[in-house]
């Protein structure tokens, strides 16, 4: 199914932002056996800043994953089909469709995960957060492909970890 929410109106002069944020390798990895094929806290502390005060929408794989759950000051919404799935601390939802019509009123909804959830919300989302990761790793889960013609960068902020791993956030804006 596609969604295209991202020209929602909220008040007069006001679009709602629906942006994907993900840590990816040079290979568009995202994880394998559902966790983090690295580990680099400059990028937790930038999801952290950035997500914070904001809807978070995730798969329930996704959910299971997190270390801390509910991750702290942002409304935590997981997508689930399993009508009897408990997320404490969440709210559940059947669908990304019925996950973001919930968060209408917000001026932007972070979706976070995972793959699955990233490709059916990629034709809704307005902007891209992006860490890229300068590691070629293996995983079995991969963000959707950027698009050239419909992702224009807009910012790229390239630093050296505490660990020494290279990684940029980058942000892109849709074009189309």
């Amino acid at each position: 199914m596609l969604i295209n929410l991202n020209k929602v109106k909220i008040g007069k002069n006001f679009m709602q932002k629906i942006t994907l944020i993900a840590a990816c390798a040079e290979n568009g990895c995202i994880g394998i056996d559902n966790t983090m094929p690295w580990h680099l806290p400059e990028d937790f502390a930038f999801f952290r800043s950035y997500t914070t005060g904001k809807p978070v929408v995730m798969g329930r794989k996704t959910w299971e994953s997190l270390p801390k759950k509910p991750l702290p000051g942002r409304r935590n919404i997981v997508i689930t089909r399993r009508a009897d799935y408990q997320a404490e601390g969440a709210q559940t939802m059947p669908g990304l469709q019925t996950a973001l019509s919930a968060c209408a009123a917000d001026a932007e909804i972070i979706i976070m995960g995972g793959a699955q959830i990233y490709t059916e919300a990629m034709p809704a989302a307005t902007d891209l957060r992006i860490t890229e990761v300068g590691l070629k790793v293996a995983g079995d889960a991969f963000f959707p492909k950027i698009s050239s013609s419909r992702w224009q960068e807009k910012s790229r902020e390239t630093h050296t970890a505490a660990n020494g791993i290279n990684y940029a956030f980058v942000h892109y804006v849709r074009s189309e």
